[in-house]
């Protein structure tokens, strides 16, 4: 027996309603502010909680962590560390599709440097410790820090029993990065002068082609 088309038209509408509805719930959560998006998803699963296996012996690596989300996306965070000076220099974060997150994020990383599983609570105590050094130094975290950190929810840094040792033959060490003009270099390396003296600080630096200047360590042979 044929619907009636009134109750056709009724049940069509109700169907179009919904479909509106979820559309504009869609948009609003995608229009809300990562920060909130992050908090929201800090008691999720976690999924992958790794740095790169050379942080320590390189100085700095990046810090991953990962929580699974119930719609099947992953939110993610990937703290670039610098150990001998400037803590989080650099913070990649965003909620993707699991499988753009494996080929793009974890994928790409482990590609470009073996990723080895940490403890969710080491991996909360190494960055905030070396956002704290490069804090004592006078040198602040990267601007989206105080977002991406969200994603650690309430993991507890004090549970991790390990000691870290941040800096260079007990000095701090700065070395440039290739996105270190020499403004940002002079910055950084007045305020070590300000707070550590001139001899207390180590660091390396491009001054043109690839001739580098190097302060308070062992030359380098030809």
């Amino acid at each position: 027996m044929a619907m009636d088309p009134r109750k056709r038209q009724k049940k069509l509408e109700r169907r179009k309603a919904k479909q509106r509805a979820e559309r504009r719930a869609l948009a609003r959560r995608l229009a809300e502010p990562l920060a909130v998006r992050l908090r929201r998803t800090s008691t999720a699963p976690l999924l992958h909680c790794c740095m790169t296996s050379t942080v320590w012996e390189h100085g700095i690596g990046d810090v991953l962590v990962s929580r699974q989300l119930p719609d099947g996306k992953v939110a993610f965070v990937v703290f670039l560390v610098d150990v001998y000076c400037l803590g989080v220099k650099n913070v990649m974060m965003g909620i993707a599709p699991r499988s753009q997150y494996e080929r793009d994020v974890y994928g790409k990383l482990n590609r470009q440097e073996p990723l080895v599983p940490i403890r969710p609570e080491y991996a909360r105590k190494l960055v905030e410790n070396a956002v704290l050094y490069a804090g004592d130094l006078g040198l602040g975290p990267h601007s989206d820090y105080p977002t991406a950190k969200l994603i650690f929810g309430d993991i507890s840094a004090e549970a991790c029993t390990e000691e870290f040792v941040y800096g260079k033959d007990g000095k701090p060490f700065f070395v440039a990065g290739p996105f270190d003009d020499r403004a940002r270099c002079d910055y950084i390396l007045r305020t070590l002068e300000e707070r550590c003296g001139p001899e207390g600080f180590h660091y390396l630096i491009p001054v043109g082609g690839s001739e580098l200047v190097q302060h308070g360590l062992p030359q380098f042979e030809d």
